[in-house]
């Protein structure tokens, strides 16, 4: 087996496993967005009970009954409508995103962001919070606080690192196996055509 050959069949199977790890990535991605969109929305309640109740405990009580219950309804429906689009835009996130930690995390932060942005601005409609209140007045959520909170999300995440970081030192390898394929490619070349004078 000559050298080329060896060199383009490492290029095969090193292309194979990379498009076995991305379609084995792609199916843990789609289980982790199902398992933090549903993280999130008892997240997102969880910390929307503790703001009312402890962080704004007089603006909660100070609401007549009918508008309290009209703010938890509100407010279910606002979580879930943003655990589907936690999840749906997590689902169609590109590939990147889902091979690429730093981007997944951005991403996800982003979606948090936004998510308690909705909230804060319910809290605002239902007077919980003043109009243009502070940031360190308003309710927040950090991804580590639902990642370890739920032992599926965390699981999901684990793996979705490790397989991430296979994935790269794949790409790594093929990249050193074009670069040999290029030097034995060349070598031939010169020999082909080298005369001894």
């Amino acid at each position: 087996m000559t050298v080329l050959v060896r060199i383009d069949q490492d290029i095969r199977n090193t292309q194979q496993a990379i498009a076995d790890l991305i379609s084995r990535i792609d199916n843990i991605h789609l289980a982790y967005s199902e398992a933090i969109a549903r993280a999130t929305q008892q997240q997102l309640l969880l910390a929307a009970f503790k703001f009312c109740t402890q962080k704004c405990p007089d603006a909660f009580l100070g609401l007549s009954l009918s508008d309290r219950q009209k703010l938890q309804a509100d407010l279910r429906e606002t979580v879930n409508t943003l655990q589907e689009q936690i999840q749906s835009k997590l689902e169609q996130c590109d590939r990147d995103s889902r091979t690429n930690q730093e981007n997944l995390d951005q991403l996800l932060g982003n979606l948090l962001d936004e998510s308690t942005q909705s909230i804060n601005q319910l809290f605002v409609k239902h007077k919980i919070l003043a109009e243009g209140s502070s940031q360190n007045l308003q309710m927040t959520i950090r991804l580590a606080e639902i990642e370890f909170t739920d032992r599926h999300v965390m699981s999901h995440r684990g793996e979705l690192r490790v397989l991430s970081a296979r994935l790269a030192h794949l790409h790594k390898e093929l990249e050193k196996k074009y670069q040999q394929k290029t030097i034995a490619e060349a070598e031939a070349a010169w020999r082909a055509i080298w005369m001894e004078g």
